[in-house]
């Protein structure tokens, strides 16, 4: 077998998939197209674009990068998409930006804004805290190496523990915060270091699969698109009309039918569909998608 076959076969076992004897029906349903069918390279090509690692549900534009996969698979033709990890929008840079000052507002003892809100009263330490959330929010718009080195600095010289607990370490609430400033909630964990901060205690911040926890609280209409999307899909592989104006587009956007893209829309339904099912166990729900075979 060659590489890139290897490749095509292999690729479901990601994600939560530890090997070939785990794969489902399904699966092994689409790989059997794949080894037997002629695939073009553009259509392995938009498949890897397909929501595995990278490209979650957590992610600021999941959707966006959701309808520009569609958009590929009608137009028979990749290209670059949104909603990838580390993808983070304009306006979200802004308001990093935004909140940074904040921070550092409030440490001087001027007006915070909304920030001032969550921070309380200042004292020494909490100043300091402040100060180092503050200036690394502001470098983020400068990229990682400047962010970096903010972080370096206040591990370096920073005289109180709580802003030492704060940025200490990969795994410290502000750098991990920073380095997934792509996820969906997080300007919630930004609150967060500000309630922190008043508390004189290092937050817990929850990022990638960890905010996918609080999604029905912050963002419930994300599990609605995700799952109107999923019954666009298979009504479109079992030849059924949109129920909708929505599925309608969803339908048109895919383009032509024929074998390639009925591959591509049964492996896009698929991908989805774990995650769906990621999603559901996670929140306690029980719903049952139908199968592709």
């Amino acid at each position: 077998m060659k590489i890139s076959e290897k490749r095509v076969l292999e690729w479901w076992e990601l994600p939560g998939i530890d090997g070939r004897e785990d794969f489902d029906e399904e699966i092994l349903f689409l790989n059997e197209f794949a080894e037997n069918g002629d695939l073009p390279r553009w259509a392995l090509l938009v498949r890897d674009l397909f929501p595995r690692w990278g490209f979650e549900p957590c992610a600021h534009r999941f959707f966006d990068g959701l309808e520009q996969v569609l958009a590929m698979i009608g137009s028979a033709r990749p290209g670059p998409h949104l909603g990838g990890c580390g993808d983070i929008p304009l306006s979200v840079y802004q308001r990093l930006q935004a909140s940074g000052q904040e921070f550092l507002s409030w440490a001087e003892g001027k007006e915070a804004g909304e920030m001032g809100k969550y921070l309380g009263r200042p004292d020494l330490e909490k100043a300091e805290a402040a100060r180092a959330v503050g200036e690394a929010l502001l470098a983020m718009g400068h990229g990682w190496v400047a962010t970096d080195a903010v972080l370096e600095t206040w591990a370096d010289q920073a005289k109180f523990p709580l802003t030492q607990a704060l940025v200490g370490g990969e795994e410290g609430p502000l750098p991990r915060l920073l380095r997934h400033a792509c996820s969906y909630n997080v300007f919630v964990n930004i609150r967060r270091l500000a309630e922190g901060i008043k508390a004189g205690q290092p937050p817990e911040v929850r990022v990638c699969r960890e905010a996918l926890v609080e999604m029905p609280e912050l963002a419930p209409e994300r599990l609605a698109q995700l799952f109107l999307v999923l019954d666009a899909l298979s009504r479109w592989l079992k030849r059924k009309p949109p129920k909708d104006g929505v599925q309608a587009h969803i339908h048109t956007v895919l383009g032509p039918r024929d074998p390639v893209r009925e591959w591509l829309v049964a492996s896009l339904y698929k991908t989805l569909k774990i995650w769906q099912a990621y999603l559901d166990a996670l929140h306690g729900r029980d719903r049952r998608l139908p199968s592709l075979i």
